[in-house]
């Protein structure tokens, strides 16, 4: 029983270490492969050609969040969004991209309004570093507010177009 034991405990074990094993290495092709970019949408170049305005306006965006709750099906994991993190990040990329705007984020505005508190405390103290001394500018205010986020996602499925039709049963791919 003993010799049973023994032998059932050194398999377990050598299963467990099994998951620490190196994978292979990427095949030649994959590695030589040189990374590209995503292409610009058409909608980008509609964007940077738009005329040139006579004065640009100061906007602000405090978040642009995804809102659907849409996740992606992964194999390894079930916490993949399908929609971006990072919206406001597009949303300010494209309204400096148009010339229109001159864009202030705001997303992480308790960072900042928090930083200036530490400046203004430690301004306070005798022994203050040359970089502190000087007074804080005031925030820019800004023409424009933009507040929102993603309420909808589609995924893009088509039909393969086969498939079977008879008395409601069907046989479809997609």
């Amino acid at each position: 029983m003993k010799r049973l034991l023994s032998a059932l405990l050194i398999l377990t074990a050598l299963g467990l270490q099994s998951g620490c094993s190196l994978r292979e290495p990427m095949s030649a092709e994959q590695d030589s492969e040189t990374p590209t970019l995503t292409p610009r949408a058409s909608t980008y170049y509609d964007l940077i050609n738009m005329p040139r305005p006579k004065g640009r306006l100061m906007a602000v965006v405090y978040g642009f969040r995804d809102q659907t709750g849409q996740y992606k099906p992964t194999p390894a994991s079930s916490f993949s969004t399908s929609v971006t993190q990072g919206a406001a990040s597009m949303l300010m990329d494209a309204l400096s991209a148009s010339g229109w705007f001159v864009v202030l984020e705001r997303e992480g505005l308790q960072n900042l309004l928090t930083e200036r508190k530490i400046i203004r405390a430690s301004q306070k103290k005798p022994d203050v570093a040359e970089n502190i001394m000087g007074e804080l500018p005031p925030l820019q205010a800004a023409n424009l507010m933009l507040e929102g986020g993603i309420i909808a996602y589609d995924t893009n499925v088509r039909s393969g177009g086969e498939g079977a039709r008879y008395l409601g049963i069907d046989i479809s791919r997609e």
